[in-house]
C-alpha cells in the first residue's frame, strides 16, 4: 500500500515534515528536511531545491538529494530570470517560476517542450538515466515565487522501474512545496531580522565606545564657516551633523550632483575626532577599475609593469584620519569587497603583497544614484551598502533652499571678484529674482559656474547685471518660458501656490494696464506687498 493509496499515510507525512521544519531555524536544514520529505512522499530517486537570490535574478540549487543530481563532478549552474520573454521559456525551473505552474514530464527524452540539456549531460557523467520529472513553484506570501522543488524518477519498487510522476500525486505534492515556500519565507525574514539586530547591536556597542572616549571632549560647538545656508533645509543636515559629529561612524551622503557632498563631508571631518588626521578624497568615477584599485590600496614594488617603487594607498593615506568615497555607486564590484574589508576588519592589502596593514579610518561615501535600485540589479554589494549605510544624511537641492540663493550670490560675486580682479559695486535686483525663480537643476554648482562666468564677462560699468546671465536661463524663467515666472519641475505645495498667485497678479495687472495701486485694492493686500510680490515672482516690465 502506497501514501496515494492511504490518505491517512500521506496526511502523517505531512504533519511530521511540517513540525519538523518549524523546530529548525537555519535554512540549510530546513531545506534538507523538505528535499528528504518530498522525495520520499513522491517516491522519487532524487529531489532538487532552487531559491531564488536577494537580487530576484538568478535560481541558485540551494540542496540536492539523490545520486542523479548529488555527485562531485555534477556542478548545477545559477539559472538566470530576468529579460526573460514568453518564447524563451525553455528552462523548466525558470517557466514553473514565472507562470507558477506544476510541470509534470513522463520521459525527458522524449519530451520537446523544454531544454533537458543539463540533465543529459549529467546522465553521462553518472552513467545512470533521468526520465521522469515533477516541478513544483515554492509560491511566496505576496504571490511571487521563492523557488522551485523539482523530483526526478518516479519509482515505488525496484521491479516497477522508472514510471511518470501519477496525476493523483500532484496535489499532495502542492501541498507540500506550499508548506516549503511558507517555511522559507518564514526563515529568509527571520535571518534578515537577526542580521539587521546584529548590526544594531554592533552599531550601539561601538558608539558607547566612542561616547566613553570622548566625555572630555572640549570642542564642543560645530565649525560650519565653510558652508553657507541657515534656513530650515539645512539646519535639519546641521542638526545630524552636530548629532554625529562625536562619534567616528561611518556616514552616507546623498542628494543630488552638485549639492556639495565633499564640502560636507570635510565639515564633518573637521568636527571629529579624528580631524588631527588627514582627509582623504576619492572620486570612484574618476579612474579605470585598474587605476582606482592602486590609487586606494596601494602596490608593491614590482606588482605590475611601471611598478617600480612601493606606493602608499588612499586607505593607507587616512589612517588615523577620514576617506571620502565620492560617487561610491560607481566603483566596481571587486573593489567593494575590498572596502568591505576595510569597514569589516580594518585591514588592507596592497597589490603584490601577501600581508595586510591594519588601519583606523572613518569611512564618508557618497552618492546621487540609488544604491538600493543597484543592490537589486546586483551591480552593488548588498552587505556593503548596509556598512555604509549606517548614519545616512540627505543633503538638500538648492530647490529645497532657495532663501539661501542670496548669500550664496554674494558669496560667489566677492570670491570670484577678487580672484579675476573685478570691483562689483552693484548686484542689480533682477539677478537675484531670476535666481529665486530658476530651479538650478545643477544645485550650488550650477548657481557657482553662472557666477564665476557673469564675473568673467562684466564689463567696465562695476554692476552685476541681468543683461550678463546667459541667455538660457533668461528663457527658462521670463513670462511665457519655461516654467512661467516661477518654476514648474518642483511639485511642492509651496510652489504650487506661488506659481497660481503669480498667474493671478499677472493677470489682474494686464487688466489694469499695470495700476499697481490699484490692482492692490482689488487683491485685497497693501501696495507694498503687491510690489514685493511682483519682485519675488518676477513680474516686471
Amino acid at each position: 500500500m502506497t501514501e496515494l493509496d492511504n490518505p491517512l499515510v500521506a496526511l502523517n507525512d505531512v504533519l511530521d515534515v511540517t513540525q519538523a521544519i518549524a523546530r529548525e531555524r537555519e535554512l540549510t536544514k530546513q531545506l534538507s528536511i523538505i528535499a528528504q520529505a518530498a522525495r520520499k512522499m513522491a517516491s522519487a530517486e532524487a529531489c532538487c531545491v532552487y531559491l531564488l537570490d536577494k537580487t530576484h535574478r538568478f535560481l541558485v540549487p540551494a540542496t540536492r538529494i539523490g545520486e542523479l543530481i548529488d555527485h562531485s563532478k555534477i556542478n548545477l549552474a545559477n539559472i538566470s530570470v530576468t529579460n526573460i520573454k514568453a518564447t524563451d521559456l525553455v528552462e523548466i525551473v525558470v517557466y514553473c517560476a514565472i507562470t507558477g505552474q506544476l510541470v509534470n514530464v513522463e520521459n525527458i527524452y522524449k519530451y520537446t517542450g523544454f531544454n533537458f540539456q543539463e540533465f543529459y549531460l549529467n546522465d553521462q557523467i553518472t552513467g545512470l538515466r533521468t526520465q521522469s520529472l515533477l516541478a513544483l513553484p515554492l509560491a511566496d506570501r505576496e504571490g511571487g515565487c521563492a523557488g522551485v522543488l523539482t523530483l526526478f524518477n518516479h519509482k515505488l519498487h525496484e521491479k516497477d522501474g522508472i514510471k511518470g510522476f501519477p496525476l493523483d500525486l500532484e496535489n499532495l505534492m502542492r501541498g507540500v512545496a506550499a508548506i516549503a515556500a511558507i517555511s522559507i519565507s518564514n526563515s529568509l525574514l527571520f535571518n534578515e531580522k537577526q542580521l539587521l539586530l546584529k548590526q544594531q547591536e554592533e552599531l550601539n556597542a561601538s558608539l558607547i565606545v566612542e561616547n566613553q572616549q570622548l566625555k572630555g571632549r572640549i570642542y564642543k560647538t560645530l565649525q560650519l564657516d565653510k558652508i553657507i545656508g541657515r534656513g530650515p533645509a539645512m539646519e535639519k543636515v546641521f542638526g545630524l551633523i552636530d548629532k554625529v559629529a562625536s562619534s567616528t561612524a561611518t556616514i552616507f551622503l546623498t542628494g543630488e550632483t552638485g549639492t556639495g557632498k565633499e564640502l560636507f563631508a570635510a565639515t564633518i571631518h573637521e568636527n571629529s575626532p579624528v580631524r588631527e588626521g588627514k582627509f582623504v578624497a576619492q572620486n570612484c568615477a574618476a579612474f579605470p577599475p585598474d587605476l582606482l584599485e592602486s590609487e586606494m590600496f596601494g602596490y608593491k614594488k614590482g606588482a605590475f609593469s611601471g611598478a617600480n617603487t612601493d606606493k602608499k594607498g588612499l586607505v593607507e593615506e587616512a589612517h588615523l584620519g577620514t576617506l571620502f568615497l565620492d560617487e561610491i555607486g560607481e566603483m566596481p564590484l571587486p573593489l567593494q569587497s575590498k572596502v568591505l574589508r576595510v569597514l569589516q576588519e580594518g585591514e588592507v592589502r596592497p597589490l603584490g603583497s601577501n600581508q595586510t596593514i591594519k588601519v583606523q579610518v572613518r569611512i564618508i561615501a557618497a552618492t546621487n544614484r540609488s544604491l538600493v535600485d543597484m543592490v537589486k540589479e546586483g551591480t552593488f554589494r548588498e552587505d556593503l551598502y548596509y556598512r555604509l549605510n549606517v548614519f545616512p544624511i540627505a543633503l538638500p537641492s538648492l530647490r529645497e533652499r532657495k532663501h539661501d540663493i542670496p548669500a550664496l550670490t554674494h558669496y560667489f560675486i566677492d570670491k570670484y571678484a577678487k580672484q579675476y580682479g573685478k570691483k562689483i559695486k552693484q548686484l542689480e535686483p533682477k539677478v537675484l529674482d531670476t535666481f529665486q525663480t530658476y530651479s538650478f537643476p545643477g544645485n550650488v554648482r550650477e548657481l557657482q559656474n553662472i557666477v564665476e562666468r557673469a564675473v568673467i564677462l562684466m564689463g567696465e560699468g562695476n554692476v552685476f547685471s541681468y543683461d550678463i546671465l546667459p541667455q538660457e536661463l533668461k528663457e527658462k524663467v521670463e513670462p511665457g518660458g519655461e516654467g512661467d515666472a516661477i518654476t514648474m519641475n518642483s511639485s511642492s505645495l509651496k510652489d504650487m501656490v506661488g506659481h497660481y498667485e503669480a498667474t493671478v497678479i499677472k493677470s489682474k495687472l494686464k487688466e489694469n494696464h499695470g495700476n499697481q495701486s490699484f490692482t492692490a485694492r482689488q487683491l485685497g493686500v497693501s501696495r507694498r506687498a503687491l510690489v514685493d510680490k511682483i519682485s519675488r515672482y518676477n513680474l516686471r516690465g
